[in-house]
């Protein structure tokens, strides 16, 4: 491996004038090297440093140019962050990718990897087709902004991605370093402070799939992808859905990897097993940027992680199962089982037409985990607990007990012919593996919005009474039921705190004799094709950090007699840290609350809370975000409180306190 030679801060000028703050990782010799960018608004100089040195940093002793940009608007680049994935946020992109490709240190071929934002981003940038972009690494993302990104989860008005708006509202206030930007930073503090918006006032005005989403998203035209893509992402994570739509949709080539991890880097996962990410992207890097001859392509091109059975925990360090390789995805290894839905139980015959009923208590869900579990603060309990109390305010259908395994591999799908008594209304849809003593282990789910049964861009309200088929399309997923178990199929009318009630109690009926569950399985002679060597895991972590306060993290269920509601209350301390090159110090606490009455749609309330501490030596700030969502029958309200402090002095307050209409929500 190569000596490397690190700059903490540089500028790259953009076209009209701007700079964006970036940070290098050069191999310590004299020629020109193929580079790697990461292009992310997670501030460089603090927030993500650690992790930047174990992941980014790496391929630079590889004999690769790595560069880390902090996006126009956060950390110590210039402007104003106005959105998420906006048309200037690419362009900056694409110039920072034609300005890499100039420097003497780089020999003109780039690649991307990213996770979350920066892999969206990166799919994004490759639809742009700068001359220099050979070829993308995308990791826990979306080529769907408005199914399945942060604000309209399945196309549902969702209370837990909500806070994805409250975090980056956070995020967006915190202060640049003016160690790096100088005496100006006090007045780009305040400029940002006073004119970025708080996101979720766009995401209440477009409540459908509309120009708005539409607008870079990836999915509008896959097409427009023409350089070979890597595209990675686990069962625990928010995004599941993407590495099997990428693999049928993009006509380039193309390799996947699902493990069983959360929205983590795969050599960070959480559940385990880890895998050597690090140099089995340093393979794909090296096929594609410097035509060596690795045979990464001559592997499986879906390689994904089949989960065997386990008990319902909140925290898994490990899941057991097996590595499966695939020629292709769609493919013609796994078939399609199907059961009838009858009272109380799955069936593979059909059966006659029989009317089941649900209205569900509006606490249905509340067992759900985290929509976006990721572990920052280490240990907790993010993902899905034991489904019985979910299970009993829902309709559920069990099979026989199993005489041989389902190895479940895909999209799931749920036919429902129904009725509903009122014209809003949502039908939540949860697979679980019951076990002979009655524990409920969530495998995978999907909700549906009924006003978009007939699509996401142009809804239609329900007309009560009236008989239709809808269909729900539940998230991929890889798991093994075993002999002696049940699959257990749940259907509720709420599904809280990931979803926002419909305004009223809305009741369903199910009529048996044509919905139907598609399961697809694994067939009976499947074959593996070649796998990759993940048998080690040899990151050797760099600590560019102090801890100063460690982390805590904290989920508390309770009833407020006063109100009648019940209450989840999850609440971190996500530590503070010193950088040790900079003597910047870090830290942060966040608390969300999810409020609802059993009965009472219009009660719920969620409400998230960030605070943020930075400082060195005698400058100190510190900001507080609130953010509370409620509705009644035909508004969402937002009221928000945004505080700044600059050395205990108060330096900046604003309020928002908007309505917005509710659009067949």
């Amino acid at each position: 491996m190569m000596g490397v030679i690190k700059v903490n801060h540089f500028w790259i000028p953009m076209p009209d004038g701007a700079r964006l703050g970036a940070r290098l990782w050069l191999p310590n010799g004299k020629q020109s090297y193929p580079a790697i960018l990461e292009y992310i608004p997670y501030r460089k100089d603090d927030y993500t440093v650690k992790r930047d040195s174990n992941t980014i940093a790496h391929f630079a002793k590889h004999g690769y140019a790595c560069v880390r940009v902090d996006m126009r608007g956060s950390g110590s680049s210039d402007g104003v962050k106005y959105d998420e994935y906006t048309d200037q946020e690419i362009d900056d992109g694409v110039a920072v990718i034609d300005w890499i490709a100039s420097q003497s240190w780089c020999n003109g071929k780039v690649g991307t990897m990213g996770i979350s934002w920066g892999g969206i981003t990166g799919m994004q940038l490759a639809q742009r087709s700068p001359e220099a972009l050979k070829t993308i690494i995308t990791l826990g993302s979306s080529d769907q902004r408005y199914y399945d990104d942060g604000g309209y989860y399945m196309g549902c008005m969702v209370g837990q991605t909500l806070g994805w708006g409250a975090i980056m509202f956070g995020f967006n206030s915190r202060p640049p370093d003016p160690e790096l930007v100088g005496d100006n930073w006090k007045i780009l503090w305040l400029e940002r402070l006073e004119k970025t918006p708080h996101y979720l006032e766009r995401w209440l005005k477009h409540q459908h799939n509309d120009e708005y989403w539409l607008n870079n998203s990836v999915d509008v035209n896959h097409s427009m992808i023409k350089i070979p893509v890597y595209v990675i992402s686990g069962h625990a994570d928010c995004w599941p859905n993407t590495v099997a739509r990428l693999l049928q949709n993009l006509k380039v080539p193309i390799r996947g990897l699902q493990g069983a991890w959360c929205h983590r880097y795969p050599h960070l996962g959480i559940p385990g097993p880890t895998v050597d990410f690090l140099s089995d992207a340093v393979r794909w890097f090296d096929h594609w940027l410097k035509e060596k001859e690795t045979g990464i392509m001559d592997e499986a091109k879906y390689q994904v992680f089949l989960q065997d059975s386990v008990k319902p925990k909140t925290y898994y360090d490990n899941r057991p199962g097996r590595w499966i390789g695939l020629s292709s995805w769609p493919s013609e290894q796994v078939e399609t089982k199907c059961f009838y839905l009858n009272q109380g139980s799955l069936s593979i015959k059909k059966i006659p037409n029989q009317a089941m009923k649900i209205l569900s208590p509006q606490t249905v869900g509340q067992f759900s985990g985290e929509y976006m579990p990721w572990f920052a603060s280490g240990v907790a309990e993010e993902l899905p607990g034991n489904q019985n109390i979910e299970d009993s305010g829902s309709l559920v259908f069990n099979t026989e007990t199993l005489e041989l395994p389902l190895e479940i591999l895909g999209n799931a799908a749920l036919t429902l012919h129904l009725s509903s008594d009122q014209p809003q209304g949502l039908v939540a849809v949860r697979l679980c593996d019951l076990w002979p003593d009655g524990s409920s282990t969530l495998i995978t789910r999907g909700i549906l919005n009924l006003s978009q049964r007939n699509g996401k861009s142009n809804p239609e309200a329900m007309i009560p009474g009236e008989v239709v088929e809808v269909m729900v399309e539940l998230n991929h997923t890889a798991y093994v039921v075993p002999k002696g178990h049940k699959l257990r199929l749940a259907v509720s009318t709420s599904y809280w705190p990931i979803v926002w009630p419909a305004p009223t109690n809305t009741c369903l009926t199910i009529y048996s004799g044509l919905s139907l569950l598609k399961l697809p399985v694994l067939g009976k002679n499947a074959t593996t094709e070649a796998l990759t060597d993940f048998s080690k895991n040899t990151l050797v972590e760099e600590e560019p950090t102090t801890t100063m306060r460690e982390a805590s993290h904290n989920r508390k269920f309770s009833f407020n007699t006063k109100q009648n509601v019940n209450v989840i209350e999850v609440k971190a301390d996500n530590g503070k840290m010193k950088i040790k090159e900079s003597g910047m110090e870090m830290g942060s606490k966040s608390l969300y609350r999810f409020s609802i009455g059993e009965s009472d749609p219009l009660s719920a309330i969620a409400e998230y809370e960030w605070e943020w501490e930075y400082g060195r030596g005698t400058w100190q700030t510190k900001t507080h975000t609130y953010t509370r969502i409620t509705s009644d029958l035909n508004h969402f309200y937002l009221y928000a409180v945004l505080i700044a402090w600059e050395n205990n002095k108060q330096v900046f307050k604003k309020v928002w306190d908007e309505k917005f209409k509710r659009d067949h929500f």
